[in-house]
C-alpha cells in the first residue's frame, strides 16, 4: 500500500536544504539593506530637523553600514558554524 522510494526521499530532502539556505542568504542581504536604509531616514529626518544638511545623512551612512555588517559578518560565521557541525555529525556517523 504505502512504500517510500528512498531517492525522492532524498530529493525532497535536498530541495529543503536548499531553500532553507536561499532564504537565510536572502533575509542576510535584506536585513543589511533595511539596517543601512533606517540610518540613514534617520540622518536624513536628523538633517531635516536640525537644518544641517549633509552631516547627519552621512554620518548615518556609515554608521548604519558599520552596524550592518558587523551583522553581516556574525551572521554568515554563525551559518558557517552551523555547516561545520552538521559536516562533523555526518562523518562520525560512519566512522
Amino acid at each position: 500500500m504505502f512504500s517510500i522510494n528512498l531517492e525522492d526521499l532524498k530529493r525532497t530532502l535536498d530541495k529543503e536544504k536548499k531553500s532553507r539556505i536561499v532564504f537565510t542568504y536572502s533575509t542576510i542581504g535584506i536585513q543589511l539593506a533595511a539596517t543601512v536604509t533606517a540610518f540613514i531616514v534617520g540622518g536624513y529626518k536628523l538633517d531635516e530637523y536640525l537644518d544641517k544638511s549633509p552631516v547627519f545623512i552621512t554620518i548615518g551612512a556609515f554608521v548604519g553600514m558599520a552596524i550592518g555588517f558587523y551583522h553581516l559578518i556574525r551572521q554568515l560565521r554563525d551559518i558557517d558554524q552551523q555547516d561545520k557541525g552538521e559536516r562533523n555529525k555526518e562523518r562520525k556517523k560512519w566512522l
